[in-house]
């Protein structure tokens, strides 16, 4: 299996958050956090991408029903065969 590298933790996320589409004020209680593997399509552009897995925060506002992103990380396989930026 292939290591990780190491990720940022996601932000402190405040008791209440405004609907970007309606205004309405959400209550944080009720964040969802979901993961989701990422798997790029490989073109000539994009010749080399490792696997990645995301972790998301997200809320949906009790008025309106939007979906909202409120932070997120991506955690890339380090895999050095096609590890284009080391750093």
């Amino acid at each position: 299996m292939a290591l990780r590298k190491s990720s940022v933790p996601m932000a402190a996320v405040q008791p209440m958050h405004v609907c970007p589409k309606c205004g309405h004020h959400n209550s944080t209680a009720n964040l969802k956090t979901l993961q989701v593997e990422m798997r790029p399509v490989l073109t000539r552009e994009v010749f080399a991408f490792p696997d990645a897995l995301a972790e998301v925060n997200c809320l949906k506002c009790q008025e309106c029903g939007h979906w909202m992103c409120l932070d997120y990380r991506i955690e890339l396989d380090d895999n050095p065969e096609i590890d284009l930026n080391p750093e």
